[in-house]
């Protein structure tokens, strides 16, 4: 009975650390979400800057396996190169010790017990105000109360005399005293590790049992060893399914931690004398002996970060070698290119993604105007496979935004601040913007094909307003889309485009109906003429719209 009850303890006390670490993790991202955009956009220059971006993002989410699934998303989507995702994963690995050293500083020299239910009852009463950013921070503490909550739950479960040495006895087995048994540490950490998803939550018992003395020095940091595998496991299986190089991405990550702890086996006497160094004489037990423990996962992390960084280009070819790419082509079937479900749990980024794509579907917007325009200038020539090209691209472009509107509507069920679903609500009206573009000028290619196959004529003078029409339509389209990543006030010079394009769509209008009376423009083609003015009228129309959205208005 007495092991039951201290089994339930542990497993409960687990269930709330993981809780908290992922509450905690979601909120310091809705918090953070301004400056996570800001480090994204510096992840992708330079590998040594990918470094610093990958400690500060892990440090901030408190979860490296959140950074490497994310960093598999964005490889995946093309954000980022091989090599530069390698240098975020270095400083990734580093980022991930903060947890052990608050762990180490606050959960055992303070007591947690008489903070964590406070922070607890005053994280959920949170929950019930109406400004966003409280709920957050409310969010947040309620995260470290639940982490630190379940921290002392599991170690009052070992805290007992009677506990403590029926624990030693089950640990009797684990020890790192031999090369084989170093070896087979390890390979108990790492499987723990997969088994419960989280190397922090490996750490926090592993940093327990070596405060309890339940284990020495040695055999924890054997174990933290095989953590550091173990932890890799999250981003193998998110790159299942995904490109060539996010599965390269991933085997990276793998490849790095294991030749990480091999270096530490080979050199074990000396890692041994490292922490030392620093902190003094290694206590058995206590919460001296858990800051020499972080230490040592510091170090690890550092020194091997130190090692690799020169070599991240033979890291990415070992990479290409285990992952070869099979079929170059394959990623030419997706219309789709940034987005990805996987950064659903990352709102902020799951947005920068979906403006990305919503850049790529206005791109194609624009080369279906350019298109039509092509069409305009052989309007007398069959041009069957221009026409037949606008109608692919404009299959496209539905396609697109049905997948961009889809992807918005799962992450717009996601756990958001106002300010985001507002955002997320405005972007599905910009893909519906475009997607109607798109349809005006499947509607302008039909005009053109009817007067075509009718034999209708324009005449010369209609033939060069509608030239100046689709540029000026074009020129506006253009304007607005070089903004589409960006959130600024454009509305001035929109509303001066637009203004500008239904002057011109009335004085053409009235010029059309002129021509008409005096028979010098077929009654038919008068009509198709009028019906292409009003499509390009309405594209600048829905452009217009597009333009208020990136400008906050919408």
């Amino acid at each position: 009975m007495q092991n039951y009850q201290m089994i339930i303890k542990i497993l409960g006390g687990l269930s709330f650390f993981l809780l908290g670490m992922t509450t905690l993790s979601d909120s310091l991202q809705r918090v953070a979400g301004d400056k996570m955009r800001s480090l994204l956009a510096a992840m992708t220059r330079k590998t040594w800057m990918g470094v610093f971006t990958g400690f500060f993002v892990t440090a901030i989410i408190q979860s490296s396996s959140a950074t490497t699934v994310m960093l598999v998303s964005f490889v995946n989507a093309g954000l980022m190169n091989l090599e530069q995702s390698i240098g975020v994963i270095l400083g990734a690995n580093v980022g991930t010790t903060v947890t052990g050293w608050l762990v180490s500083i606050l959960g055992f020299k303070i007591k947690m017990k008489l903070l964590a239910l406070p922070a607890i009852t005053l994280g959920f009463t949170a929950r019930f105000m109406e400004r966003e950013s409280i709920k957050n921070w409310g969010e947040l503490l309620l995260g470290f109360g639940l982490l630190f909550f379940g921290l002392e739950m599991m170690n009052e479960a070992l805290k007992t005399p009677e506990n403590m040495e029926m624990v030693k006895g089950w640990m009797s087995y684990i020890h790192a005293r031999g090369v084989i048994s170093r070896l087979a540490v390890v390979v108990i950490g790492a499987s723990a590790t997969m088994l419960i998803q989280s190397s922090s939550a490996a750490m926090a018992i592993t940093l327990i049992l070596v405060y309890q003395g339940v284990i020495d020095y040695p055999t924890a940091c054997a174990l933290i060893l095989g953590q550091n595998i173990g932890t890799t496991i999250t981003a193998n299986l998110a790159a299942i399914g995904a490109n060539v190089t996010a599965r390269q991405t991933a085997r990276a990550h793998m490849l790095f931690n294991i030749l990480g702890v091999l270096v530490v086996l080979v050199s074990w006497p000396l890692w041994m004398k490292i922490t030392p160094i620093f902190a003094g004489t290694i206590p058995e037990k206590g919460a001296s002996a858990t800051i020499h423990l972080s230490l040592f996962h510091t170090a690890f992390n550092v020194i091997n970060t130190l090692l690799f960084f020169p070599f991240t280009r033979q890291l990415a070819s070992l990479s290409k070698y285990l992952v070869k790419e099979k079929d170059v082509n394959a990623k030419s079937m997706y219309y789709l290119k940034y987005i990805d479900f996987n950064l659903i749990p990352t709102p902020q980024l799951a947005v920068m993604a979906a403006r990305k794509d919503i850049e790529l579907l206005g791109s194609e917007v624009i080369s279906t105007i350019q298109n039509v325009r092509k069409l305009q200038k052989k309007i007398d020539q069959p041009s069957g496979e221009l026409v037949s090209s606008i109608f692919r691209q404009e299959e496209k472009i539905d396609k697109m935004a049905q997948g961009i509107v889809e992807y918005l509507v799962h992450l717009s069920q996601a756990s958001l601040s106002y300010e985001l679903s507002a955002e997320i609500a405005a972007l599905m009206h910009t893909v519906s913007d475009y997607e109607k573009m798109g349809d005006h000028c499947e509607q302008l290619t039909k005009l053109l094909r009817r007067k075509h196959d009718k034999k209708y004529k324009f005449s010369t003078e209609a033939h060069d307003e509608l030239r100046m029409l689709s540029k000026k339509v074009l020129h506006f389209v253009h304007f607005t889309h070089n903004h589409i990543l960006e959130h600024q006030d454009i509305l001035k010079k929109a509303y001066k485009l637009e203004n500008e394009i239904n002057i011109l769509v009335k004085k053409l209008r009235k010029a059309n109906i002129h021509r008409i009376s005096e028979n010098s423009c077929m009654l038919e083609g008068g009509l198709i003429y009028i019906n292409m003015l009003q499509s390009y009228e309405k594209i600048g129309d829905h452009n217009v719209n597009i333009s208020e959205e990136i400008s906050g208005a919408r």
